[in-house]
């Protein structure tokens, strides 16, 4: 099961992309089934493309040099993002997704206290 915690650690562990996109374990994505199930391609300028995804959704298409990490779940599969985390479920084309909260800084707390806020 995916929890909060969970996300938490792979935001942690996957703070940054690798080196080079020919660093990601890409691997994971083709085997078993998952590829089918979410029309998972390649293209040709380096694209991975989420056909379980609507192509009008900005996570339909994400630049490989983007994408931090791909972790294995025992139902899922996680691309790690810097900010949002796709999940994409290993027996049916169920996509999930995970939008990293923006956390406030000291200075943008400090000006809310200030106008009453």
């Amino acid at each position: 099961m995916i929890t909060g915690q969970v996300i938490d650690t792979l935001y942690k562990k996957y703070k940054k992309r690798p080196d080079s996109p020919d660093d990601l374990d890409i691997s994971l994505l083709f085997d078993d089934d998952l590829s089918d199930i979410h029309g998972l391609t390649i293209s040709p300028d380096d694209n991975l493309i989420i056909g379980s995804i609507d192509p009008l959704s900005p996570f339909h298409r994400i630049p490989m040099r983007h994408i931090h990490a791909f972790v294995v779940f025992e139902k899922w599969v996680a691309i790690v993002l810097h900010s949002s985390i796709i999940f994409l479920n290993r027996k049916e084309p169920q996509v999930t997704l995970n939008i990293k909260p923006v956390k406030r800084t000291f200075m943008s707390k400090l000006r809310d206290k200030m106008r009453g806020e």
